[in-house]
């Protein structure tokens, strides 16, 4: 299976003070330079964001800081793959997930379930025409949940590693996974 995937690097870290989460380090590596190297067997790389990345595509939602959603459509413009592998940059071991997920990729593709049972939308390999069809459908993307952008697609569900699903999205997070296993931070 050919597989891009799309790096979602865009927020605004409200919940960390403004800090760019993309920025922040773990044993000495970026939250982006780890989700980077998860998604390092990709055919094609696009990062969406305000990032200074000159090996990858970079590319902006508009309006910026539309959602996730208008984020992954963005992204979906630049996707040349028959199935695009998508990923925030804020989740340190989500490497952990990408084989499995691509593995069992079936249908319109396959998302990850964390260890409490709950769908992490934005951990999906997905058939990159049925994300389009889905895309075209949408009125707008713009704050559009990720939930009801993907909910018409058949998507397989698939344990990952709960280590894997930890997001990075305010200082008590980021103590978390450090205590978890995390490494030092940097």
């Amino acid at each position: 299976m050919d597989v891009d995937a799309i790096v979602l690097a865009g927020g605004r870290g409200s919940r960390l003070g403004g800090v760019d989460k993309s920025a922040l380090e773990m044993d000495g590596e970026t939250l982006l330079a780890r989700t980077l190297r998860a998604v390092a067997r990709a055919d094609r790389v696009i990062i969406v964001g305000d990032v200074d990345e000159l090996d990858h595509i970079v590319v902006r939602e508009e309006p910026r800081f539309a959602g996730p959603a208008a984020a992954i459509g963005a992204g979906l413009a630049e996707v040349r793959a028959s199935h695009v592998l998508v990923l925030p940059c804020d989740q340190p071991f989500v490497h952990e997930a990408v084989d499995v997920l691509i593995a069992a990729a079936s249908g319109d593709g396959s998302i990850a379930i964390d260890g409490n049972g709950r769908r992490q939308h934005l951990m999906a390999v997905l058939r990159t025409d049925a994300l389009r069809g889905s895309v075209a459908a949408q009125s707008t993307l713009t704050d559009l949940s990720v939930r009801a952008l993907l909910d018409p697609l058949d998507l397989v569900e698939v344990a990952v590693p709960a280590r894997s699903a930890l997001d990075i999205d305010t200082w008590h997070d980021r103590n978390q996974v450090l205590a978890q296993g995390g490494g030092r931070d940097g």
